[in-house]
C-alpha cells in the first residue's frame, strides 16, 4: 500500500532501472540482479510505458541512459544511499565493519562512484556504505570517510584531509547552445544566461570569482540560480545557458559530449578535492585499502 500511498510505479521497476543505469547494461544488471536480460529489459520498458517517456535509447551494440534518465537515477542513487545507510544503522552490531564514505550528488555520480565499482571488483568482501548529501557541516561528527571540495575550516586536531586532484574551472554549456553563438569571448560569456549555485556551502567558486580571475571586472548576467549543481549541470545540458566546469570532475559528461567547453578560457582552482577521516595509527586494514585506493586512483 505504500507504493499507492507515495504514488509510485513497482518498486522492482525502480530496481531494475537503478542497476541497469548504474552499470549502463540490462545483461550486467541481470546478472546483479539474479534474473535474465529479457526480464531486465521487461520491467525497464513497464517503467517507461509508466512515465510516458524513455529512460534509455537502445542500439545495436547496448542501451545509452537519456537525460530524463539519468535525471531519475540521480535522485533514486541518492534515495537507495540514504535508506541504505538507515537500514544499516538498524541493523548495525559490534561485528559490522561497514565502511561510510560520504560526498556530494555530483562527486559522487561523477567521481566516486565508479571508483568504487573497481575497488568493489578487486574488494568484494568490504562493505562500503555510501551517504549522498550536498549539505556538510564540519562541526558534525565525521563518516569514515568524506569526500570534499575545499580545505575545511578550522579542523580539528585529528582531521587527516589528504588531497585527492586539483581541477581547472572553465564555462560549459550543451553543444546545442554552444552551436548558437557566434562570440565566446569573456565579454560575450559575461552576458550569456550563466548558471549560478546558490548552496549553502559557500567554498564552491562564484562566476564573479571565475570571471575577476580571468581579468574580467564587467557586469554578469545575473539571472539563473539554482541550489544544487547537479541540478545546474543538468540545466545546462537542457540548452538553457552555461554553468562553471570542473575538468577532471564533469569529465564523464565532457566524453559523451552531453556538455562542451565553451572558449579557451581557464581558471586553476585555488582549491582542491580532498579526502577526509579520522587519524589513527591502528586503522582497520579494509579502510586503509580503500583510502589508499582512492589516493592512488587516476583522475
Amino acid at each position: 500500500m505504500a507504493r499507492k500511498h507515495y504514488n509510485l510505479p513497482p518498486l522492482t521497476t525502480l530496481a531494475a532501472f537503478e542497476t541497469s543505469a548504474r552499470h549502463g547494461s540490462f545483461k550486467k544488471a541481470a546478472s546483479e540482479l539474479g534474473v535474465t536480460p529479457g526480464a531486465v529489459s521487461h520491467q525497464i520498458k513497464s517503467l517507461e510505458e509508466d512515465l510516458g517517456l524513455l529512460l534509455f535509447e537502445r542500439h545495436y551494440r547496448g542501451v545509452e541512459i537519456t537525460k530524463e534518465g539519468q535525471q531519475l537515477f540521480s535522485v533514486l542513487q541518492h534515495s537507495f544511499s540514504d535508506i541504505s545507510k538507515t537500514l544499516n544503522n538498524i541493523r548495525q552490531s559490534v561485528e559490522s565493519k561497514a565502511i561510510t564514505i560520504a560526498a556530494t550528488t555530483t562527486m559522487s555520480a561523477m567521481w566516486l562512484t565508479p571508483r568504487l565499482t573497481d575497488f568493489w571488483k578487486a574488494h568484494g568482501e568490504v562493505w562500503v556504505d555510501q551517504h549522498v548529501s550536498d549539505i556538510f557541516d564540519h562541526s558534525l561528527e565525521l563518516p569514515d570517510l568524506r569526500v570534499t571540495y575545499g580545505y575545511p575550516r578550522n579542523p580539528r586536531e585529528e582531521l587527516q584531509a589528504d588531497v585527492l586532484f586539483w581541477d581547472e574551472l572553465v564555462p560549459v554549456c550543451s553543444p546545442e547552445f554552444y552551436a548558437a553563438q557566434k562570440d565566446v569571448s569573456l565579454a560575450a560569456i559575461a552576458k550569456m544566461p550563466l548558471i549560478h549555485l546558490t548552496a549553502k556551502d559557500d567554498r564552491w567558486t562564484t562566476w564573479r570569482e571565475w570571471f575577476d580571475a580571468a581579468g574580467f571586472e564587467g557586469d554578469i548576467n545575473d539571472n539563473i540560480h539554482v541550489n544544487n549543481y547537479m541540478i545546474a549541470l543538468l540545466t545546462a545540458t537542457e540548452g538553457a545557458g552555461v554553468v562553471i566546469g570542473w575538468k577532471k570532475l564533469l569529465k564523464p559528461m565532457l566524453d559523451k559530449g552531453e556538455l562542451v567547453v565553451m572558449g579557451d578560457t581557464l581558471m586553476s582552482s585555488t582549491k582542491a578535492f580532498y579526502l577526509l577521516y579520522t587519524k589513527n595509527d591502528n586503522m582497520d586494514t579494509d579502510l586503509r585499502a580503500l583510502i589508499n585506493y582512492l589516493l592512488n586512483t587516476e583522475d
